[in-house]
């Protein structure tokens, strides 16, 4: 007779085990934190601002030839190097 246990992968059983032996707990009042982190989330991440940036023609071409590339108005690539700049994931090379 067949089981209806989910395979779980090597990172899977490793958390589970975790919980198991007590290494690992749950959150307290873990609904209430969520609620709360979908609140911040819900005010933070769906306000859009339009802005007016001004930069060389040069700098402009550039950035419409990339979003060309990418498939991307340059408006939104403009918006996702912004991002990524401010959350860290774009960092300058040296």
């Amino acid at each position: 007779m067949k089981t209806n246990k989910p395979h779980l992968d090597p990172e899977e059983l490793e958390i589970l085990n975790a919980v198991q032996e007590g290494k690992i707990t749950s959150v307290p009042q873990v609904k209430k934190k969520i609620a709360a982190y979908q609140s911040i989330a819900k005010a933070h991440g769906n306000k859009n601002r339009r802005v007016s940036l001004r930069m060389t023609e040069w700098d402009f071409l550039r950035i419409q030839e990339k979003s060309l590339q990418e498939g991307l108005a340059y408006q939104s690539l403009l918006s996702s190097i912004i991002h990524k700049y401010l959350t860290g994931q774009l960092k300058e090379q040296l």
